[in-house]
C-alpha cells in the first residue's frame, strides 16, 4: 500500500501521486501511521523524479536539512558529479546489481526533542546500475504526521 500516493499536503492543496509524472511545488506528507514500505515507496518516488531529472520538483518532494544548503542545482551537481562525472549520468529507479547491493533501509527509534523518529537510508542506481551514493532522509513526526527531510546525498 502506498498510503503517500493518494494525498499530500503543501499548504491546503492536495494532489494524487500515483500517476507516473510528477507537478513541481509537491512535497509529500505522510500519515504518522505510515509503515517502512510506504517510507521506501516515498523514496521510489523521489528517485523516480530524479530519474526524470526533474531536480526542483525532487528538491520540492522533500523538506531539507537546513546545514546542507540543498538547492536543485546542488542534488543535480552531486549525480552529476559521482563516479565518471559524466554530464550525461542520472539517477534510474532500477538498478542492474555491481559490487554492491542496493540498500533500501528505514531505522526507527524513540522521538527526538526535534522530533525525528527515524531515517531512511536509500541507494541510488546511475544509468541502470547500482552503486554507493546514497541519500539519506530524516523521517520527522508532527502534528499533521509525517515529513520526510533529505539529509544527504554521499558516497557510503
Amino acid at each position: 500500500m502506498r498510503v503517500f500516493s493518494h494525498r499530500y499536503v503543501m499548504g491546503n492543496n492536495r494532489r494524487d501521486l500515483s500517476s507516473a509524472s510528477f507537478s513541481s511545488s509537491i512535497m509529500a506528507h505522510l500519515p504518522a501511521s505510515a509503515s517502512d514500505e510506504d517510507l521506501i515507496s516515498f523514496a521510489d518516488a523521489w528517485a523516480k523524479l530524479m530519474e526524470a531529472e526533474d531536480y526542483v520538483a525532487a528538491f520540492e518532494f522533500t523538506s531539507h536539512e537546513p546545514s546542507m544548503h540543498w538547492t536543485p542545482t546542488l542534488i543535480e551537481q552531486v549525480v552529476k558529479s559521482y563516479g565518471e562525472c559524466s554530464p550525461t549520468q542520472k539517477v534510474t529507479l532500477n538498478g542492474k546489481p555491481t559490487d554492491v547491493s542496493q540498500r533500501k533501509e528505514v531505522t526507527r527509534w524513540e522521538k527526538t526533542r526535534h522530533g525525528c523518529i527515524g531515517e531512511i537510508w536509500y541507494d541510488l542506481n546511475i544509468d541502470g546500475y547500482v552503486c554507493d551514493l546514497t541519500a539519506t532522509f530524516d523521517v520527522e513526526e508532527d502534528p499533521d504526521g509525517l515529513t520526510i527531510r533529505l539529509n544527504d546525498i554521499h558516497v557510503m
